[in-house]
């Protein structure tokens, strides 16, 4: 200042020598200085700002800070799918048998393959034979039941009705025991004979004592079910898929006679002795069974979440939430007392109801009775017992661009005939299907974050400034530049990608054919999400003229953050972004004039 006092007094003494017609205001009457500090207002500077005053979750409904501060999305479907799965009921039809029975009292000698066989027992005449043979087929083609061990049946009985011939009763006063044996793949309840009702022993037999062959005898067998888990000396029920049925047993029949019961007189001119037995199993309508089943059910949607109300740091056309490991989870609750075997896919659709993206899901199971969740993850990882991990690498996909909702649809469901099970046949059994999404934000590999922040309350330092201006071959030039430089410490565990632009006092941006602001550096990320990387930050705020100073009071910075670099290298992946731990600090911010400023002498 002190040269340019001196030049200016050194000029005085000679005006009286210059030429009068020598016009000044012919020249450029500015002179460039050099550059200087501008002190920018105090709240622009150097407080921790949390991540939690960048990212403003709004009024999002999937998104939330837990108590710990982590960012984390957490939607679940309000609307739980409920269904239901059951075995057809069904009924094997009744079936007659009759058998006729000789007996030779007199040489003891059968006289046809059907006849009683005797023998001598002290006083007594013991007669035993196979009355009837019981073998049946009852063709039933379902797919719902692979195999069965039992099954219980409701109101089925066993009618055995004896009538003796006319030579029977004139040969026999009295008969002191008859005996039934059942086949003992049948379960049998009580007997109901003459008002009283009787118990079989543990051989599935019944013992009638002090029968009268003058009258027909008769009595009813409960029949409670039918065991086809193996051979029963002799007796067996078999299930084959998709065939049906078959049984095969012998209801037998023992008689105990005292010869003083015998008239032995009669015999000779008694003619025919013989039994007549009938016996009818009536129908089985199958109430429980317990094997293997696979009833199959089918179901267009299941359910599904919304992402209503997204927060504006993830609508923008670049976001990419490519989270580390997303989990969308299957809350299933079933009362089937067997494991159901599911395959499906899941879609995001965008508002509008269309399709974005369809993902199948790998074949699970929900247990029986009870309460499982299929956890569908990017990644493996252990979990309690009633959790069933799914890995499925791609299944960002299906969030990573925000559609509307994302449901579970096309399910088939289908009964694990792997295990066994008792169930009530008919029954239906109930499922509910919740869909929930649950993911803690920590970012993959290709993530990338949109937001944006602003430094303003300048205009009072700038709207003075002005850089001498150049003039070449007609195009004007700004030979100045204010340099931004700050000290930028982020917790963050992402780098951040800052473009910038000026705005005037109302927060509307300046166009870029009057101002230019270009950051130079990428801010470094934390490793950890706990300690801070450092960045010593460079921004170049160019003029393309200098009325622009006039309204510039800021810079608004549209940030990306991402996992990798600038380069698109080193990512940090798998830190979880927290609201209140993770800060960024911006300290020792100065803005220097670069170039020449111009000093107007008019």
């Amino acid at each position: 200042m002190a040269q340019m006092c001196a030049a200016l007094m050194m000029v005085a003494p000679l005006a009286g020598c210059i030429d009068n017609d020598y016009d000044l205001s012919e020249l450029d009457k500015t002179i460039g200085l050099g550059g200087e500090y501008i002190q920018l207002p105090s709240d622009n500077s150097t407080e921790a700002v949390q991540l939690d005053e960048v990212l403003d979750l709004g009024d999002a409904n999937f998104l939330v800070v837990s108590e710990d501060g982590n960012y984390n999305i957490d939607v679940v479907d309000d609307n739980p799918f409920a269904a239901h799965i059951w075995v057809d009921d069904f009924t094997v039809p009744s079936k007659t048998y009759k058998g006729t029975y000789k007996l030779d009292l007199g040489d003891l000698v059968p006289t046809s393959a059907n006849s009683f066989r005797a023998r001598r027992a002290t006083d007594e005449i013991v007669f035993d034979a196979s009355m009837v043979e019981m073998d049946f087929s009852y063709p039933y083609k379902t797919s719902q039941i692979t195999s069965l061990d039992y099954i219980g049946v409701k109101a089925s009985t066993l009618s055995i009705t004896l009538s003796f011939s006319q030579g029977m009763k004139k040969c026999l006063n009295n008969i002191k025991e008859v005996r039934f044996s059942f086949p003992k793949c049948i379960d049998c309840g009580k007997v109901a004979y003459k008002g009283d009702s009787l118990a079989l022993d543990a051989n599935n037999m019944l013992k009638l004592s002090n029968v009268k062959p003058s009258e027909d005898l008769s009595f009813v067998l409960n029949v409670k079910g039918v065991k086809l888990d193996r051979t029963y000396d002799g007796s067996y029920m078999t299930y084959t898929k998709g065939e049906g049925f078959n049984l095969h047993g012998s209801l037998t029949i023992g008689v105990t006679v005292k010869e003083s019961d015998v008239n032995i007189g009669e015999i000779s001119t008694a003619g025919d002795l013989s039994v007549n037995g009938t016996a009818v199993l009536s129908k089985m309508s199958v109430a429980t069974a317990k094997g293997r089943f696979a009833p199959k059910r089918s179901f267009g949607k299941v359910g599904g979440v919304s992402l209503r109300n997204v927060p504006n740091f993830l609508t923008d056309d670049e976001v990419d939430l490519d989270l580390y490991d997303p989990q969308l989870n299957i809350n299933v609750y079933s009362d089937v007392p067997f494991a159901t075997k599911v395959t499906g896919a899941i879609v995001s659709k965008d508002s509008k109801g269309k399709e974005i993206l369809r993902m199948e899901v790998p074949e699970f199971s929900y247990k029986a009775n009870g309460e499982s969740v299929i956890s569908v993850r990017r990644r493996p990882a252990t979990t309690q017992s009633d959790t069933t991990i799914i890995v499925m690498p791609d299944i960002c996909d299906l969030i990573r661009h925000l559609p509307d909702s994302i449901a579970l649809v096309d399910l088939e469901g289908e009964g694990d005939d792997t295990q066994t099970a008792e169930i009530v046949i008919d029954k239906k059994y109930k499922g509910s299907i919740v869909l929930s999404v649950a993911s803690g934000i920590a970012l993959g590999s290709e993530a990338k974050i949109i937001y944006k922040d602003q430094y303003t309350g300048w205009n009072d330092q700038f709207k003075d400034i002005s850089f001498v201006e150049t003039t070449k071959d007609g195009v004007k030039s700004i030979n100045g530049y204010l340099k931004v430089t700050a000290r930028v410490e982020n917790k963050v565990p992402a780098y951040l990608t800052l473009l910038a632009y000026g705005i005037d006092a109302s927060g509307r941006p300046i166009s870029s054919d009057r101002l230019d602001v270009v950051v130079e550096k990428t801010i470094q990320a934390s490793k950890d999400g706990k300690t801070a990387a450092a960045t010593d930050e460079v921004i170049r705020i160019m003029p393309k003229d200098n009325d622009v100073f006039k309204i510039l009071d800021g810079v608004e910075f549209r940030v990306a953050m991402t996992a990798k670099n600038e380069k698109g290298a080193s990512p940090v992946t798998g830190v979880l972004l927290n609201a209140y731990k993770q800060t960024i600090i911006v300290s020792d911010i100065k803005v220097e004039k670069i170039g020449k400023v111009a000093i107007d002498l008019n």
